[in-house]
C-alpha cells in the first residue's frame, strides 16, 4: 500500500494492482478446467450411485425373497425403490438406502430400456427385481448438458452393472 501526503490517504499502486490481477489470472487458469470437469464428475458419480442402488436391490430381493422395483421418473430426474407388500401392492421402501434420489441438475435420464416395456423416453419406468435372485435386463441412459452420455447395463443373472461412457444400445451390449 502506498501512503500519500500525511498518511491518511491509502490506495493501491499500479504495480500492486497489476500483481493482484496477475495472481487472479493464474488462479482462474487452474480453476476453470476443474469447473468444466464438474459436470463430468456429476454424471460419473450419478452412474456409480445408481449402480450401487441396483446391486443393493438385487441382493435385498434375494435375501428377503421379495419383489422390488427400481422406479424412474424420467421427467423429474428421480429414482426410488418400492417393494411388494403382503397385500400385493408396491409400496415405497422406507429404508435409508432406498430413499428417493434426484439426479443433479446438469444430469438427466435420456431413456430407459427394459424387457417388459422396451425403450421409454418420458414418464415413468421401472426395473423389476425377483425373489429368486434375478433382475430384469435393463439399460439406463444418462446424459448431461454438454452432450456426454453414460449407459448402465444391468446383467439379469448376477445383478452386476456395466457402466459405459457412451450411449450403448441393446444390440451392442454383448
Amino acid at each position: 500500500m502506498s501512503h500519500r501526503g500525511n498518511g491518511t490517504e491509502t490506495g493501491l499502486t499500479l504495480i500492486e494492482l497489476s500483481a493482484v490481477l496477475l495472481i487472479l489470472a493464474v488462479l482462474l487458469t487452474f480453476l476453470t478446467p476443474k469447473l468444466r470437469d464438474l459436470t463430468e464428475y456429476h454424471i460419473k458419480s450419478s452412474s456409480r450411485r445408481l449402480a450401487s442402488t441396483i446391486k443393493y436391490l438385487f441382493n435385498e430381493a434375494a435375501i428377503r425373497h421379495t419383489y422390488y422395483r427400481l422406479n424412474y421418473d424420467l421427467k423429474r430426474g428421480e429414482y426410488w425403490v418400492t417393494y411388494l407388500d403382503e397385500g400385493k401392492e408396491f409400496k415405497e421402501d422406507p429404508s435409508v438406502l432406498s430413499s428417493r434420489v434426484r439426479l443433479p441438475g446438469s444430469i438427466h435420464f435420456e431413456d430407459i430400456v427394459t424387457q417388459h416395456r422396451g425403450k421409454v423416453y418420458g414418464g415413468e419406468a421401472f426395473t423389476q427385481f425377483f425373489p429368486n435372485g434375478w433382475v430384469e435386463e435393463t439399460i439406463i441412459h444418462l446424459g448431461d448438458k454438454r452432450g456426454r452420455h453414460y449407459s448402465l447395463l444391468v446383467m439379469p443373472l448376477t445383478g452386476k452393472v456395466r457402466i459405459y461412457d457412451r450411449y450403448v444400445e441393446f444390440s451392442e451390449k454383448r
